[in-house]
């Protein structure tokens, strides 16, 4: 553990020298782990590290200072010029830009630095709840010597958690409780004062708003509820805060709601992995994709689904989205409609009512020509499907490619016909057909292989609705808790799990640094 600021602040040489040799190597040690550490942190630049090109000062960047020809004397005049022009300003205007001579004024400024002023009031939560339990926190060891920390102890600060109390059998209902988290510090023998500190996640730059850690208002369990109403119930921020005050008398802020669902998506993050685990050990995989706007920046929301898993994605329409998802490869079949994003995998099926629709539409044209071709081939399909659904219940004595060998040239001469027809849709459709002619036909000799992709349709079909509500998400980070928390709600349902006692369970290994528990297993009936 890294020594804190307080931790500094009782550390001084009158301390040192008291300490027996023992100790005093101990705390050597420590001090030592910290500046390496430090020195590192001091070191990293974007050459020699994962840190942004925006993060290097713009006189340490390459080409600078043959662009501006200056001088180390001229930048460090400079620089140390303008560094005693900005102390020099008062209090009050230090932290705003210099007006230009003779410029336009940039604004009515009333000469305040931004932000609370001091001495202004603050505000804080205006709902005082009653205190039902307390938990306290001690250091386990001394962070100085790294003895037991066991003498007399007091709390320097606490916080208040606010949660659902597990059920009691027979009852029904819920019941909140107040539990107050104290932080105490203890004295050890070496005079060195510890304090326990919560815990909390280390940065992570996919997740840099969104904070992980024990110190929370809202506590697992109802932190559950609330991603439940917010995906599942497709309630928006603000009617989770009206039912929670209405219902519950409870009065939680739009801000803490939305952070909330923010924190459980990245508690979420290592599940996804056991997702794509269990997608890729499966013989069938649907796959389809829908438009999903992203604060004006058009993505899709990709759906990869099987009868008991669901992983959600929100990415580029583009082929490796679904690389990345599938990583090592999927060696199943993949079931998919006809996007040539999908043509990567040759072990696939095509969705026949995406092809009966566009058949369909070809009959209903207003081209007479066209129409009769339309009505061919789609009687023909009707033929093909009439026979494949039958030979699943009762198999005939003679191959289906057999059988109906006659229908399906008759479709393929079709087909040759019209590829470069004039008519912009049935070149388009009859082309179509042509490309994936294997992948289409498949069924044929294998009857008991799927004919549609309903399965990933009626997947998104949900979260289609709650993008017509919603309008979508407003941020990279907001998506990627959408599509966490959704895949895991919907893989939940699937395997008969209530999907807001497993989110509770995850969220509170999370804030503690816990490993995860696993995701809920199928059924045995299933």
């Amino acid at each position: 553990m890294r020594l804190s600021k307080h931790d500094l602040f009782q550390m001084d040489d009158e301390w040192l020298k008291k300490l027996p040799a023992e100790l005093l190597l101990e705390v050597s040690k420590r001090l030592l782990h910290d500046v390496k550490e430090l020195q590192d942190r001091l070191n990293r630049n974007p050459t020699n590290s994962s840190c942004p090109p925006t993060s290097q000062a713009p006189w340490e960047k390459a080409g600078d200072a043959a662009k501006d020809k200056e001088t180390p004397a001229e930048s460090g005049t400079a620089d140390a010029t303008a560094t005693d022009t900005v102390g020099d300003l008062p209090k009050e205007t230090a932290g705003t830009s210099p007006a230009v001579a003779n410029g336009p004024s940039p604004g009515k400024g009333s000469g305040k630095s931004p932000g609370r002023q001091p001495g202004s009031p603050g505000h804080g939560r205006t709902q005082k709840l009653a205190v039902t339990a307390t938990c306290e926190h001690r250091p386990e060891s001394c962070t100085a010597c790294g003895l037991a920390a066991d003498a007399g102890s007091q709390a320097y600060t606490a916080w208040d958690e606010i949660d659902i109390a597990p059920q009691v059998e027979g009852l029904i209902g819920l019941t909140f409780s107040v539990t107050r988290h104290r932080l105490l510090e203890v004295r050890c023998a070496c005079g060195h004062v510890s304090r326990a500190l919560p815990w909390r996640a280390p940065a992570d730059d996919q997740w840099e708003t969104t904070e992980l850690g024990e110190w929370r208002l809202v506590g697992p369990r109802l932190a559950g509820v609330i991603v439940l109403l917010a995906l599942r119930m497709r309630l928006s921020r603000a009617s989770i805060r009206e039912l929670l005050r209405e219902v519950f008398d409870l009065t939680l802020s739009a801000g803490v709601i939305d952070e909330t669902i923010r924190e459980a998506g990245r508690a979420s993050l290592p599940l996804e992995d056991a997702l794509v685990a269990d997608l890729v050990q499966t013989t069938q995989l649907h796959v389809d994709e829908t438009s999903w706007p992203e604060s004006g920046v058009l993505l899709w929301l990709w759906a990869l689904v099987t009868p008991h898993t669901v992983l959600f994605l929100i990415g580029p329409r583009s082929r490796e989205m679904l690389e990345n998802a599938l990583q090592d490869g999927y060696h199943g079949i993949l079931i998919s409609d006809g996007y040539v994003v999908y043509r990567a995998w040759e072990n696939r099926l095509r969705c026949w009512p995406h092809l009966m629709r566009k058949l369909r539409g070809l009959a209903e044209s207003s081209d007479h020509r066209v129409s009769g071709v339309g009505q061919e081939m789609q009687g023909i399909m009707k033929t093909l499907m009439a026979a494949i659904y039958a030979a699943r219940t009762d198999p005939p004595p003679e191959a289906l490619p057999l059988r109906h060998a006659a229908d399906v040239d008759r479709l393929q001469h079709l087909c040759e016909t019209h590829r470069t027809d004039r008519h912009e849709v049935l070149g388009g459709v009859v082309r179509e057909f042509l490309y994936d002619w294997t992948v289409i036909f498949r069924p044929l000799a294998e009857p008991h292989l799927p004919l549609s992709n309903n399965a990933a349709e009626q997947a998104l079909r949900h979260w289609v609705i709650s993008r017509h509500i919603s309008h979508g998400t407003r941020s990279e980070q907001g998506s990627r808790a959408f599509a966490l928390l959704a895949s895991l709600i919907e893989t939940c349902r699937r395997r008969a799990a209530s999907a807001w006692q497993y989110l509770a369970t995850v969220i509170a290994a999370a804030r503690k640094g816990l490993p995860l528990p696993a995701i809920p297993v199928i059924p045995a009936t299933a």
